[in-house]
C-alpha cells in the first residue's frame, strides 16, 4: 500500500530536521546519508524518495531552517523590543553553544564556502532575506542608508557567532559577544534607554 502524501511530508520534515541538526554540528563532509537517516528514524531508501543528493538536502535543510528560525520570527514581529531581543539572543553564549536554534548563516558560514554552487546560491538567498528583513526594521538615518546598516548588522551578527564558536576561552567569547551586541544596537539605532532596559 503506498504511503499517503501526509506521511511523505512528515518523512521529509524528519529528514530535513535531522540533516540540519547534524550539518550544523559536524559539517557537510562528516555526515553520511546513513547517519542522518538513522537519526531521522528512517531507512536509507527513503532518502532517495525525497532528495537526489546530499548536496540538495544540505541546501534545502538550510532554507527550511531559515524559514522557521527565531531570527526570522522576531523580525516579523512588530516593535523595537523584538529587534533588541533578536540582537541579544543571536549574540548570546546559548546561541554560540547551540543551546538554542542554530542560525544557518552563522553555523554553516565556513562550511558553505567549500560547497557547490547550489549550496552557495541557497546561502546567498537566505543571507539576502535576513538583510531585507533587517532593512525593513531599521529607521531612516542621515549618516548611512538602511541597506548599508542592514548589511553591516547582518555581517556583525553572523560573524560574532561564527568567531565565538571558534574560540576556546569563555572570557574571550563573553567579551566578543557583549562588544558585538553593543555595536549591533548602535547600528540598529535603538534609543539607549530602550536598549539598556531589555
Amino acid at each position: 500500500m503506498p504511503y499517503t502524501p501526509e506521511h511523505k511530508q512528515q518523512s521529509k520534515h524528519k529528514i530535513l530536521d535531522s540533516a540540519y541538526k547534524l550539518f550544523t554540528q559536524k559539517g557537510f563532509e562528516h555526515v553520511s546519508i546513513d547517519e542522518l537517516m538513522a537519526d531521522a528514524g528512517l531507512t536509507r531508501g527513503a532518502f532517495y524518495a525525497h532528495f537526489k543528493s546530499k548536496s540538495e538536502l544540505y541546501a534545502e535543510s538550510m532554507r527550511s531552517a531559515a524559514k522557521i528560525s527565531q531570527a526570522t520570527q522576531l523580525l516579523k514581529s512588530p516593535g523595537d523590543s523584538s529587534l533588541i531581543t533578536l540582537i541579544r539572543g543571536y549574540l548570546s553564549r546559548a546561541h554560540v553553544k547551540q543551546e538554542t536554534d542554530a542560525c544557518p548563516l552563522a553555523f554553516l558560514a565556513t562550511d558553505v564556502a567549500t560547497r557547490d554552487e547550489q549550496v552557495k546560491s541557497t546561502y546567498t538567498s537566505v543571507f539576502n532575506q535576513l538583510v531585507t528583513l533587517l532593512e525593513r526594521r531599521l529607521s531612516e538615518s542621515e549618516s548611512q542608508s538602511q541597506r548599508s546598516r542592514a548589511l553591516a548588522l547582518t555581517a556583525l551578527l553572523i560573524g560574532g557567532v561564527a568567531v565565538g564558536r571558534a574560540l576556546d576561552d569563555a572570557d574571550s567569547v563573553k567579551e566578543l559577544l557583549l562588544s558585538c551586541q553593543e555595536l549591533a544596537l548602535e547600528l540598529a539605532e535603538m534609543p539607549p534607554e530602550l536598549a539598556s532596559a531589555t
